[in-house]
């Protein structure tokens, strides 16, 4: 019984945890827009090609609830934001909310396909690493991955514009069309993530290697393949998924330049575009977006380590029976 209140309790301290964190997201999205250069009036005249005067910065400022008090602004915002009222575009003059549902396809299936790709490269070459530590081929992975954490985002997307697009014409040059328009994208978004993430994966399973189970199963001459699937992927395994969760966000928030360079109808472009056109209420709607995301995967990830990891049961099992 006590068990099934500590769990009530967790659920209910993870609950108000990510509301609080979605709050504290809503007013740091609200303050950096207040903070930006410009005046919002100005700029939703301007993409309605109204003539910038006096008075029709007066006639915006009322119209959108400028000219109230800073704090009557945020709590308005945040109640529209929860009855599911983002506001409507200056640019596009059609509602955020449907312009955003649009722009999150693109975004998630070009994040899936990149991370899938990461995901197989980075493991295989952290594990080959970590298995042949000092050998000629680790060191080839190690400066190969610290090559691939130098290289600037945008300065590879147009590079492979350059060189596979406009000079070989092997794949478009931008766009969403069929999977081969995916290539390029994707590459360019998983590039500066395999170095880290092979590096991130060879250091913790090497951390394995060195541990007294693993030494004892290579003494009773266990076979090579039951040690690295039973005793150095199964412990390294919430450390590897960590990485992972973090390359997520990592691919997801990290679009917005790869969108913009190979002009993906995305969130990301959405945003750059927003950001270009001083579209306020887009610019809101895509910030609470990559926090709102950034809270999700973190605590999916926490959640799944609790169940994977036996020790963290253990330890909340032995601190309920303590209570008991």
């Amino acid at each position: 019984m006590l068990v099934n209140q500590s769990n009530i309790m967790r659920l209910l301290k993870n609950f108000v945890s990510f509301f609080l964190a979605l709050l504290v997201i809503s007013l740091l999205t609200f303050i950096l827009i207040k903070l930006q250069p410009g005046d919002p009036a100005a700029n939703y005249l301007r993409a309605s090609h109204v003539a910038i005067n006096d008075e029709a910065l007066n006639a915006a400022r009322e119209q959108l609830g400028l000219n109230k008090h800073i704090v009557v602004q945020y709590t308005d915002w945040l109640v529209a934001i929860l009855k599911g009222d983002l506001g409507t575009s200056y640019l596009k003059k059609m509602s955020v909310l449907e312009l955003l549902g649009k722009s999150l396809l693109p975004t998630f299936q070009l994040g899936i396909i990149s991370f899938i790709l990461l995901s197989i490269i980075s493991f295989a070459l952290g594990l080959i690493s970590a298995i042949y530590h000092g050998k000629i081929i680790d060191y080839l992975i190690q400066i190969l991955s610290y090559i691939d954490i130098s290289i600037p985002t945008f300065w590879l997307g147009y590079m492979l514009i350059i060189i596979f697009a406009v000079t070989l014409k092997w794949v478009p040059v931008s766009g969403r069309g069929g999977l081969i328009n995916y290539i390029l994208p994707a590459i360019t978004l998983i590039t500066p993530l395999i170095g880290q993430t092979t590096l991130l994966i060879r250091k913790s399973i090497l951390e394995q290697m060195n541990q007294a189970h693993v030494t004892n199963a290579i003494i009773r001459g266990v076979q090579k393949r039951y040690i690295i699937t039973n005793h150095l992927l199964k412990n390294a395994l919430v450390t590897i998924l960590t990485v992972f969760s973090a390359n997520i966000m990592a691919l997801f928030t990290g679009s917005v330049l790869v969108e913009e360079v190979f002009s993906w109808p995305g969130i990301g472009k959405m945003f750059t575009s927003a950001v270009k056109g001083g579209d306020t209420p887009v610019i809101q709607a895509a910030l609470l977006f990559f926090g709102l995301f950034a809270i999700i995967i973190n605590s999916l990830t926490q959640l799944v380590v609790h169940y994977i990891e036996p020790q963290l049961r253990m330890q909340k099992r032995e601190a309920s029976y303590e209570k008991e």
